[in-house]
């Protein structure tokens, strides 16, 4: 008679699938070169592009006034000396 308590199959279980080999985001071989992407924060092109329109306005007023009231816009006083033309 055979025993039935504590009797071991002899059928084997399906083995599970073998999941993949770990890796980290961190220990990539090839590093990232940030000058090749496109992506820029955009308020920092806002900010940058805010300062070159506040240049040009600077810029363009300056002419303005030149032209209207007839500012000489030659310098011809550096750090006090006078410079000679």
């Amino acid at each position: 008679m055979a025993e039935v308590a504590g009797q071991h199959r002899t059928a084997s279980r399906p083995t599970p699938p073998r999941l993949p080999a770990q890796r980290s985001p961190y220990g990539r071989e090839e590093s990232y070169d940030a000058t090749t992407s496109p992506l820029v924060r955009p308020y920092l092109v806002e900010y940058e592009q805010r300062v070159e329109r506040a240049r040009q306005q600077k810029r363009r007023l300056t002419l303005l006034l030149a032209a209207d009231f007839g500012i000489d816009l030659d310098t011809r006083v550096l750090h006090g000396t006078e410079v000679a033309w």
